[in-house]
């Protein structure tokens, strides 16, 4: 898997990382969110889906990517250890070993975030649909 593969398949499992103002109640993020990464090192973005559920143990997500043709898919990749406080939502996910860390700051009917990896990190923005 060449730099980019990699850098994609890490992205849909991500971390993303922002800092957030402290509020008393936290962010009800269950919803499915269109969501676009941003890879500028690539020169392009890629489209997918965030879907948050809840369940009867918390919440349950998963990310999927729109990717190239000429990447292959690694399927959804599955939330997991997710934790909300205040308006601030963190969880991890993994792919082919890989893990990686996501932090997304909602506001105004959406997030915005960075995923972060060991390859790298990059933007992702999401609205509720």
């Amino acid at each position: 898997m060449n730099r980019l593969e990699k850098l994609l398949a890490l992205s849909a499992l991500g971390s993303i990382s922002l800092g957030a103002t402290a509020e008393a109640q936290n962010v009800d993020p269950v919803g499915v969110y269109g969501i676009i990464i941003d890879i500028p090192e690539a020169g392009f973005q890629i489209p997918g889906t965030l879907t948050i559920e809840n369940s009867d143990n918390g919440l349950t997500g998963v990310l999927l990517l729109d990717l190239p043709p000429e990447v292959p898919s690694q399927g959804p990749a599955e939330l997991q250890d997710i934790t909300v406080e205040g308006n601030v939502l963190k969880c991890t996910i993994g792919v082919e070993g890989a893990t990686a860390d996501i932090t997304l700051n909602f506001e105004d009917g959406g997030f915005k975030g960075s995923l972060l990896s060991d390859i790298g990190a990059v933007d992702i923005t999401g609205t509720k649909r």
